[in-house]
């Protein structure tokens, strides 16, 4: 997009006005840059005799030829704010744009691991803690904020359950492997039914950051090269559900393979 300077001088006093204000407000040099750039296209695409004469429609055409043209998401989005912040200064009263349909924000693919995957990174975790949190996410199909909720009271490890609590006092059960209810009886430890089954360190409940800080750590030991995080824990065990070429017991002969893990000298902490 050519975002030259305008050679009008009335423009130009306008435009420089129009900066002033945004560096008054703590907008960042980039920031005020794109928007009077975005500004400046409006006009060569409205050709305005007076600035006056500007109306509501004019705005709302110009984001509708962005739009049809194929522009993304973020661009109409900083359009839309330029002219936001144009037409307060030219008129003192807030844009209305109602009635302008944005196109949809475009979403990345979401990174999905093979259970094979998933093991090289729990055998690259320094706890057995950290890989039974990874093990159980992947198993139950959990976010992230479920994981680091889970309290004891909140499991049935006879029937293989877990009982999520979820948002809005909604509730939800999912299974995980047989597998892990040895080592989740061994994590409950000595536990009463209300503590955390990862507690951190004060016994309040971990952070999400946390769980995303140690996952990294555990991705880039591994070796592999998806740019995978905690998340993708559950894009993968919800993969593996409605792939219909899926074995439906690759997960639990994943998860038996715990022979080979070799603890390092801090697991002892994680009970």
């Amino acid at each position: 997009m050519n975002t030259a300077i305008i050679t009008i001088p009335s423009l130009i006093h306008f435009l420089n006005m129009m900066q002033n204000h945004m560096k008054l407000c703590g907008y960042s040099s980039g920031t005020v840059k794109a928007y009077l750039g975005q500004t400046q296209a409006f006009i060569r695409f409205n050709r305005p005799v007076n600035l006056q004469n500007i109306t509501e429609q004019d705005i709302k055409n110009h984001l509708d030829h962005l739009v049809e043209s194929g522009f993304s998401r973020s661009t109409i989005d900083q359009a839309t704010k330029a002219m936001e912040i144009f037409y307060y200064e030219l008129f003192g009263r807030q844009l209305n744009l109602s009635g302008f349909k944005r196109p949809r924000k475009a979403r990345p693919a979401p990174i999905v691991l093979t259970p094979n995957e998933v093991y090289q990174i729990t055998c690259h975790t320094k706890t057995i803690r950290n890989r039974l949190m990874i093990e159980l996410a992947y198993s139950a199909g959990l976010r992230v904020s479920e994981l680091v909720e889970v309290k004891v009271e909140h499991l049935n490890l006879d029937r293989l359950m877990l009982h999520v609590p979820g948002l809005d006092g909604k509730k939800r059960t999912t299974f995980f492997s047989k597998h892990l209810k040895d080592s989740l009886g061994r994590q409950v430890g000595a536990k009463n039914t209300s503590q955390y089954l990862f507690p951190s360190e004060r016994g309040g409940a971990l952070t999400t950051r946390a769980v995303a800080k140690f996952f990294k750590k555990s991705l880039i030991a591994s070796g592999l090269k998806k740019l995978a995080t905690p998340h993708s824990l559950r894009q993968s065990f919800l993969n593996s559900r409605f792939n219909q070429e899926a074995d439906p017991v690759a997960l639990q002969n994943t998860l038996d393979r715990r022979e080979t893990f070799s603890p390092s000298p801090d697991s002892k902490k994680a009970a």
